[in-house]
């Protein structure tokens, strides 16, 4: 009589679609720090030329079937630099539009970095651009650098692992100030949202 096999539990599949080596590197790192025996992350830094192009990726990519959830990551300063179609800016615009296309969306302003700092502190309302930022962001990390070499030889993870709580109430205290913001440009972040949800979907 053949022996009965026990059920695998089932492993639930998030891609990553990134638009840089900072997200890429961030989200490896959490992958291969955790663990998670239920949850498969992939983070995907693909070729592109703008904002459009890693939208229609992430529309690919969910269309497959292949993942169970599909996050696009970007800086929200690219609305500054790139050209965007209307109907790019109609759905990045309108999460719960994109959203009906299967894909969730963590965006930060004016980068990913703010990420970092909400491990720390509320950042400003408002930065100049992403250097401002990062030179607030090297008064906790000292000497913090975007280039890969320097993420390749530091943990950023790991490093700010033990502080992921203050992140997450930084985060939220920080959308309430933003629903009183009297500006369009203010600091977001909305990795807190995709992070959560990996947290959840680890311990199922």
């Amino acid at each position: 009589m053949a022996r009965a096999r026990k059920n695998k539990p089932t492993v639930t599949t998030i891609l990553l679609v990134v638009e840089g080596t900072t997200e890429k590197i961030y989200f490896e790192r959490l992958k291969g720090l955790e663990r998670y025996s239920s949850l498969k992350i992939k983070p995907d830094l693909p070729k592109h030329s703008n904002l459009t192009t890693l939208l229609d990726y992430a529309k690919d990519e969910q269309a497959s079937g292949a993942y169970d959830y599909v996050w696009l990551l970007f800086d929200r300063d690219v609305l500054q630099t790139q050209k965007l179609p209307k109907t790019t800016l109609d759905l990045i615009n309108n999460p719960e539009k994109l959203k009906k296309h299967g894909i969730d969306i963590a965006d930060s302003m004016p980068c990913f970095e703010i990420w970092f700092l909400l491990h720390y502190c509320l950042p400003k309302q408002t930065y100049q651009n992403q250097d401002k930022l990062i030179e607030e962001l090297c008064k906790h990390i000292p000497n913090y650098c975007k280039k890969q070499e320097w993420l390749d030889k530091n943990d950023i993870y790991s490093m700010l692992k033990d502080k992921i709580d203050t992140a997450l109430k930084n985060s939220e205290t920080l959308r309430e100030r933003n629903k009183k913001a009297d500006t369009s440009d203010y600091s977001m972040c909305n990795v807190d949202l995709l992070i959560t949800e990996i947290q959840k979907l680890g311990k199922k």
